[in-house]
């Protein structure tokens, strides 16, 4: 998937994730974490949200997609991807 190889083999710092939300590819690219590095992302375009995690034996996966149409608003796309990241992780699927 282009999206996933066009991240770096790590996490993602702060200034990384500045590059991404200025790129013309995302409307929105925010990490789930308040921390750095960041481990769980959140894409975001006009037609999809998508949530990214991060382990250190799989690298960067794609673990749910929401396609955004007239009865599923972003919103909504941004919290199910969230809780798809979190629910990676919390599956012991890191460090």
């Amino acid at each position: 998937m282009a999206l996933i190889e066009s991240l770096p083999p790590r996490p993602l710092e702060a200034s990384e994730l500045t590059s991404l939300n200025r790129s013309d590819a995302f409307e929105l690219v925010v990490s789930i974490e308040s921390e750095e590095p960041a481990r769980g992302l959140l894409f975001a375009t006009a037609s999809w949200v998508k949530g990214v995690a991060y382990d250190d034996r799989q690298g960067w996966t794609v673990v749910d997609t929401v396609e955004l149409d007239e009865e599923t608003a972003r919103i909504d796309g941004l919290q199910a991807c969230e809780e798809a990241v979190r629910s990676f992780h919390d599956d012991g699927n890191e460090e």
